[in-house]
């Protein structure tokens, strides 16, 4: 009796390696030239040729231009010491005092940082969510995302429960969204550690 043998594809580490730079290079050129000339004079064929790929591999790694809006955007917050924030075991000590108003410190620091990254893309994104119902619907996803984070940091570290918990997560995801880095550095010409001082003091009259 013939014995059936389950075929599995196998992808050895330098052909992942190439394909995770190859995927980081794309990443880098889209970025670039969506800051350089906006999203939509930006064309797939110039991302390829300005990474060193065709057309047909940005397509392979994502099927569409907003797609690979959304994951440069992505990437520009996310890859960076400080995410995902619920790994980091610096997070983990005890609430109160001095640890909290640090802590909150802490946060204002990593939403001004990653503001700094991504603010321009964000508003990019933001933009052609008007017109990509893909786009919109990722925009949407990652303001959940980001409520949850907050939601973590208000329970797990500031350690607020219940019905307060609920509306300092409110309060502290509106406090942190990028527009308000961008009205106050960008369009009235804060310094980003004013904007971070500004923050660090608003959280701390919700938390605290």
């Amino acid at each position: 009796m013939p014995t059936h043998v389950n075929k599995r594809g196998y992808v050895s580490p330098a052909r992942q390696a190439r394909a995770d730079a190859t995927r980081a290079r794309i990443l880098d050129a889209a970025a670039t030239l969506f800051l350089q000339n906006g999203y939509a004079r930006t064309s797939t064929a110039a991302i390829g040729r300005a990474a060193g790929v065709s057309e047909a591999s940005v397509f392979a790694a994502w099927r569409t231009k907003g797609e690979l809006l959304v994951a440069v955007a992505a990437d520009r917050v996310g890859r960076h010491p400080d995410f995902p924030l619920r790994e980091d075991p610096g997070w983990r000590q005890p609430t109160g005092g001095a640890g909290t108003d640090g802590a909150i410190a802490r946060f204002a620091r990593v939403a001004r940082r990653a503001h700094e990254r991504s603010w321009q893309l964000l508003a990019i994104v933001g933009s052609a969510a008007r017109d990509d119902p893909a786009v919109a619907a990722a925009y949407d996803d990652a303001a959940q995302r980001r409520h949850a984070d907050c939601a973590w940091f208000v329970k797990e570290v500031i350690g607020l429960r219940g019905a307060k918990a609920a509306r300092a997560a409110d309060a502290v995801w509106a406090l942190t969204a990028v527009e308000n880095y961008r009205r106050l550095v960008i369009d009235r010409g804060w310094s980003a550690r004013a904007y971070e001082r500004w923050l660090t003091g608003l959280l701390t009259g919700q938390l605290t």
